[in-house]
């Protein structure tokens, strides 16, 4: 029998003990709110839940004693509300547990700030061969320029490495340059920049490829276990049942199988493969995997950097850096020949394009090479001309995969990247989401964001920033009704991993995973959405959280 756990303050559970006829199911959830889809619309329907063996076995409408399927367990909702549980497309699971365990420089005002974080991390954390930290944005500083290393001269004598709240920079100490060679290294990595001070000297910042460059001790087995289980405690206290993983190494992927065959890791996860040649070798001739728990059917490839870092591929030069196009990861060539190669495999292609450059020439690649019903993913699709807009969809079934809290985090500073022409044409949700026959599965892209889905569905309905600006909102033309956004969260992301026969809605024979409220999120206050608290995570046909509990 699977043990669960039950809201005591919230709900009232029955215990049925003793002798009598067999029992149907493992768990009933009475007197529910059930969330079901009807095409965009999101309905409720009055009744019951049976759950069997993880999965639900029926579901039964109405009040009353005879509509209770016998089970082991009861447990009275009282009237909250089931939602389908949730699933981050878009997100990166490890990187979001070690981020948990590193220098927090989230929200840091200035670079003073961020050094102040690092002197006071050291001194908590005598053990750590390497400081890692992780959130700073220049962009929210004054003058908005990059930091130097000079500051973090002297602070310790071990490697310093700070990624940016994209992961698309770094700023690295002295240490972990000399280690590095970098000193020595001349000219710029493809798709990639370290930035340089007057004298010549990298000043720190590397940039998209460049990071790769910092040969530094990455972290060990037990921190990345560690880094796991805190991210599916966190994942799941925030109401996620799922998660896709953008981008994991073959050792991380195999770690996580480990562990989720221990019962030590019990989150579905969908995770791409990292490309490199070497991966796609490897994992072409080993073919797909599939558990209950784990998925890898999909690489994740990146076309180019970050709008934030500059590093967003451009068709035209960027507003604030004259002759400034952004960075090409990998070229046109190596990607039209991995495209092929995927598709005779029958491989998903997943694609990190932000640029309405880098967009374009996947979109040139996906049309040429996908096959029919392919589901390959542009992940962002963050500017997209508006002729590439309607390229999505088709026979092939090109998904944009999106995050909504990018627009909102970006929107105060993204025409000045782009220039005001070019505004439309960026986050335009509504759009990409019509294109692609009204599938637009969404992702927070944690770290990078914050994991709550929530604010995703805040994001995307009401357009606005936490603090709740602007107040009419941004760019409201391409803001996507709740209802549109929670099949979002559920439906759209299930579909995107070849999963809408298994998750995505509550149903008969479909795993048993819920998100649940005591509020409609489809009708309480737009403002409040953020706020609210999840009563409980089901996953599997088991409570893996509840606020009771916490």
């Amino acid at each position: 029998m699977k043990a669960y756990l039950y809201a005591f303050f919230a709900l009232s559970i029955v215990s049925i003990v003793g002798c009598g006829p067999a029992f149907l199911a493992d768990v009933s959830l009475i007197n529910a709110n059930i969330a079901q889809f009807e095409g965009d619309s999101l309905f409720y329907v009055q009744g019951n839940i049976a759950i069997r063996d993880g999965k639900v076995l029926r579901i039964d409408q109405g009040k009353g004693e005879s509509t209770i399927c016998s089970a082991m367990d009861t447990i009275d909702l009282q009237g909250a509300y089931v939602y389908p549980g949730f699933i981050d497309a878009h997100a990166h699971f490890l990187g979001q547990g070690l981020g948990m365990n590193a220098v927090n420089l989230w929200e840091a005002k200035n670079w003073e700030e961020c050094v102040a974080r690092v002197a006071l991390f050291i001194q908590e954390h005598p053990e750590q061969a390497v400081i890692r930290g992780r959130g700073w944005d220049q962009n929210d500083w004054p003058g908005a320029e990059y930091p130097t290393n000079e500051a973090l001269q002297g602070l310790t004598d071990k490697p310093i490495v700070l990624s940016r709240i994209d992961g698309h920079a770094v700023v690295a100490n002295h240490v972990a340059l000399e280690l590095s060679g970098l000193y020595q290294y001349e000219g710029q990595p493809e798709g990639g920049e370290i930035l340089r001070n007057q004298e010549g000297l990298p000043s720190g910042v590397l940039l998209d490829n460049a990071e790769g460059l910092l040969q530094v001790a990455q972290p060990s087995k037990e921190e990345k276990i560690k880094a796991l289980t805190d991210a599916q405690a966190w994942c799941y206290s925030l109401g996620l049942t799922g998660v896709h993983d953008a981008g994991l190494p073959t050792e991380d992927i195999q770690l996580i199988e480990q562990l989720q065959s221990r019962g030590t890791i019990t989150i579905p996860l969908n995770v791409m493969v990292s490309e490199s040649p070497e991966a796609l070798d490897e994992w072409l001739a080993r073919g797909p995997l599939k558990t209950d728990l784990l998925t890898v059917q999909s690489f994740k490839f990146y076309s180019d950097g970050a709008l934030g870092s500059r590093g967003a591929l451009l068709r035209s030069p960027y507003q604030d850096r004259h002759h400034h196009y952004g960075l090409q990861i990998r070229s046109y060539a190596y990607m039209e020949e991995a495209a092929a190669r995927l598709a005779k495999n029958g491989w998903q292609m997943n694609t990190h394009a932000i640029g309405d450059s880098a967009n374009h020439l996947m979109l040139d690649i996906y049309t040429a090479h996908a096959p029919e019903s392919s589901r390959w993913r542009i992940e962002h699709a963050q500017i997209v001309s508006l002729a590439d807009q309607r390229r999505f969809g088709g026979n092939a079934m090109i998904l944009p995969s999106v995050q909504p809290t990018h627009a909102t985090s970006d929107m105060d500073w993204a025409d000045d990247r782009l220039g005001e022409e070019r505004m439309p044409e960026a986050y335009a949700y509504a759009a990409l989401r019509k294109a692609a026959n009204g599938i637009l599965p969404l992702g927070t892209d944690f770290p990078v964001e914050e994991v709550n889905p929530l604010y995703t569905l805040y994001a995307a309905s009401a357009r606005k920033a936490l603090d709740g600006h602007p107040a009419a909102g941004f760019q409201m033309q391409d803001a996507i009704t709740r209802s549109q956004a929670l099949k979002g969260m559920t439906m759209d992301a299930a579909y995107a991993a070849f999963q809408e026969e298994e998750l995505g809605e509550v149903k008969s024979d479909f795993w048993a995973n819920f998100t649940i409220f005591t509020e409609d999120l489809l009708t309480c206050d737009e403002n409040k959405i953020p706020e609210l608290k999840v009563l409980q995570t089901w996953v599997h046909g088991t409570c893996v959280y509840s606020s009771s509990n916490r």
